[in-house]
């Protein structure tokens, strides 16, 4: 029975190695995909926000409130999607 427990503990380690590496390579799959989609970029002589390239937020806006900053985004980014016809 001692032979029948070490190969289940062997393959117990194998899957659990295996998870940890599934988890670890997704964690770090999404930690560069926000670093790709979510930056900041310049447009029109002023920082944003952007979401792939698109300016979402002003980043002189980050001290103002929620819904201010919310109309103000939307602004900017049908101007950048109106210069760019995106």
């Amino acid at each position: 029975m001692k032979i029948l427990e070490s190969i289940r503990q062997f393959f117990k380690k194998l899957r659990d190695k295996s998870r940890a590496a599934r988890h670890q390579k997704q964690a770090e799959y999404l930690d560069n995909l926000s670093r790709e989609d979510i930056n900041v970029t310049e447009f029109n002589g002023r920082l944003y926000i952007a979401y792939k390239g698109k300016p979402i937020v002003r980043v002189d806006d980050l001290k103002v409130k929620v819904p201010e900053l919310l109309a103000q985004s939307r602004e900017d980014y049908l101007a950048w999607k109106e210069k760019f016809n995106a």
